[in-house]
């Protein structure tokens, strides 16, 4: 495949830059996609101070040469100073090494805030500047310091779609609803930036919109076809909407397109998205086999063994095992060991409120775990804009928690208002069914409980054991014929996935 067949273009820009005594002298070719031949070349000597002026110079002629008598208005660079240029370039550099890896490096990160805040202290008329620094601290968590910048440039240049989409960026870390607004007006100014798309999309899709949605990741994604987290963004779209052959083509892509760890462990993702676990397993053993001592691809592994139930490999792979992994060996008593522990440690983790919440409850502290969760803040008894997956479950937890408390009143009335809110997905996986079903449990309405757990049975995913089998709301079915169906049915897929197992590692090549 060519380049230009891999960027989805017809054309490509080369470029060269060399550096004669206190002259740089800059090449540059436009090739033909189809041919690879070019089609039309120059060079360029300039003094380091006109740099800037000569990436101007460089784009005009670009223009002229792929688009003749355009009238297109060129945008204005960034900064017009200099060294403000090459420190916004140097904090783009880094800040690009960083997102591209699954680990933030909070060393990179920083240096790239570093040169961010350089930039903008050259030149503080840039815009750009200003927002970059805004996402980078975004990126890093530090959703205050964030502020000033980004309400700078957005002081400077409103009509900029990525400071829109940075202030989107910001609104939505503050769970406020005007994020769905920056991103919208960042897509419109610039129909082809790919992070807004992206984001405009989750915005939308976590607001109950299904139509179109995907359809703006796919067009992310063809506007950067080399990045494979956008391949992972529409991947799992695709799985919650339980689009499978969809997903095997996706996944095919990003074997042509890709190699390594980074590629192995994003398959093995979505090969778990759609229920396929065992081939799941295979691939996260490649990425393991490429990078044997990073504890992610074990502890992954773990996890997928755990999730068939395949307890004793699981604990075999993490003999230390991490609160989530006890959380899907269903081992409560050591989790509350754990978690307790944690919680002095990392306060601000809402991952650990929720699983120790969940574990107080199928042991039947429900006190606890209301105390765990309503002292931390977590949740409100109704949900604001954004939602996430930690959230919903703290959510979800509390109302198991007063409902096993005997509070029937607090339990229903967060029930009510899940039920009734229109933020729902009706083509998404098992997840959305069976908190509708818990909630339906929790009002009484048996019937319809019992219904939407059926439902689950559609989804391509394997839905967790402790989900359906350690939440109070679904105790009273214990011997329900409807209830034990839906049970037996999930613990007969993970079987069937254990069985298969060996032969996917065999034809896969690979071995624990």
């Amino acid at each position: 495949m060519s380049n230009s067949e891999k960027l989805g273009v017809a054309h490509l820009v080369e470029g060269s830059l060399r550096r004669q005594g206190n002259i740089l002298r800059v090449s540059v070719q436009i090739i033909d996609g189809a041919s690879g031949l070019a089609t039309w070349s120059e060079t360029f000597d300039r003094g380091p101070a006109e740099f800037l002026s000569l990436q101007q110079e460089i784009l005009e002629n670009i223009v002229q040469q792929l688009l003749p008598g355009s009238s297109e208005v060129l945008p204005e660079p960034a900064t017009r100073s200099a060294t403000a240029n090459e420190a916004l370039l140097l904090g783009r550099y880094y800040e690009q090494q960083v997102r591209a890896t699954q680990e933030v490096d909070a060393r990179l990160l920083l240096k790239a805030i570093d040169h961010y805040r350089e930039a903008v202290d050259l030149d503080p008329e840039s815009a750009l500047a200003y927002s970059r620094l805004a996402g980078a601290l975004l990126y890093l968590g530090d959703i205050d310091a964030a502020e000033a910048p980004i309400f700078r440039a957005l002081s400077l240049k409103p009509n900029l779609s990525e400071v829109q989409h940075t202030l989107g960026l910001y609104y939505f870390a503050r769970g406020r609803p005007e994020a769905y607004v920056a991103f919208e007006r960042a897509v419109a100014l610039d129909p082809d930036n790919a992070d807004a798309l992206e984001n405009y999309a989750f915005v939308l899709w976590i607001q109950g919109v299904d139509e179109g949605v995907a359809d703006l990741y796919r067009r992310a994604l063809e506007i950067d076809r080399q990045s494979l987290s956008r391949y992972g963004s529409l991947g799992q779209i695709l799985a919650n909407e339980a689009k499978t052959d969809e997903v095997l083509e996706l996944v095919a892509r990003i074997e042509q397109r890709f190699d390594g760890t980074d590629a192995y462990r994003l398959i093995s993702l979505l090969m778990e998205l759609i229920g396929t676990i065992d081939e799941a397993i295979a691939w996260g053993i490649r990425a393991r086999d490429l990078e044997p001592d990073n504890q992610d691809h074990v502890e992954w592994l773990a996890e997928l063994y755990a999730s068939i139930g395949d307890f004793e490999t699981a604990r075999a792979l993490d003999p230390t095992p991490s609160i989530g992994l006890l959380f899907r060996m269903r081992r409560y008593d050591e989790l509350i060991d754990a978690a307790e522990f944690q919680m002095i440690e990392q306060p601000n983790d809402v991952e650990v409120r929720y699983l120790l919440a969940f574990a107080y409850n199928t042991t039947g502290q429900y006190g606890s775990a209301v105390r765990v969760l309503v002292s931390t803040g977590l949740p409100n008894t109704t949900m604001t804009f954004p939602r996430s997956g930690a959230e919903w479950e703290g959510y979800f937890t509390l109302m198991n928690a007063t409902f096993g408390l005997g509070d029937l009143e607090a339990a229903q009335g967060m029930a009510a208002w899940y039920i009734d809110d229109p933020t729902h997905h009706e083509n998404a996986d098992w997840w959305i069914e069976t908190h509708k079903a818990c909630c339906l449990a929790v009002l009484g309405r048996d019937a319809q409980a019992l219904d939407k757990l059926e439902q689950t049975l559609r989804s391509p995913r394997v839905a967790p054991a402790y989900v359906f089998e350690d939440s109070p709301c679904f105790r009273k079915y214990a011997d329900e014929p409807r209830y034990l169906a839906v049970v037996e049915y999930f613990n007969a897929r993970r079987a069937e996935l254990r069985a298969r197992l060996p032969g996917t590692l065999a034809r896969f090549g690979v071995s624990l």
